[in-house]
């Protein structure tokens, strides 16, 4: 009996933490390794973003996460792909955006609740590097189609 009642207890304190395991989580792994920036914002960071045409954006930004691999042809593993993959069709994440130029790709995903969109996944491929941006809060399509990200990488020498 004492067996059955601890396997039950261990199944449930799994099932708790894997249903609080987020897209982000599979990331952390890799923050403090060489050849990897990480950076992470919280609390209203609306104001250090602009638009493209220099205006604030109407979203409200509660958190960003954002994790670069510097190394030419650094990522994650494989295994971690396949996770990431898994956890983002688990957690309803819809393609918004998915754009190649040049060698460059990006794929953008969100979770919708009404007009705005609460999280933001992003996966961006450049010259055989790789990044990947969390972004949660309020937001407006319309925002991030508009967003001058490359704001936030100024005097960033890689």
């Amino acid at each position: 009996m004492k067996n059955i009642i601890t396997i039950l207890l261990v199944s449930f304190i799994s099932l708790s933490a894997s249903a609080q395991y987020g897209v982000d989580n599979i990331f952390r792994k890799y923050k403090n390794d060489k050849g990897v920036i990480a950076w992470q914002f919280e609390g209203d960071i609306s104001g250090m973003l602009k638009t493209k045409d220099g205006e604030d954006i109407k979203s409200s930004l509660e958190s960003v996460d954002f994790v670069m691999f510097i190394e030419e042809g650094s990522d994650i593993s494989d295994k971690d792909k396949q996770k990431l993959k898994e956890k983002i069709k688990s957690d309803k994440y819809e393609l918004l955006v998915e754009a190649r130029d040049k060698g460059q790709k990006v794929r953008l995903m969100g979770i919708e609740d009404g007009n705005t969109i609460t999280k933001v996944f992003a996966q961006v491929s450049f010259e055989n590097k790789s990044a990947y941006f969390f972004l949660t809060g309020e937001i407006y399509l319309e925002d991030l189609n508009n967003i001058e990200f490359e704001s936030l990488m100024d005097g960033l020498d890689f």
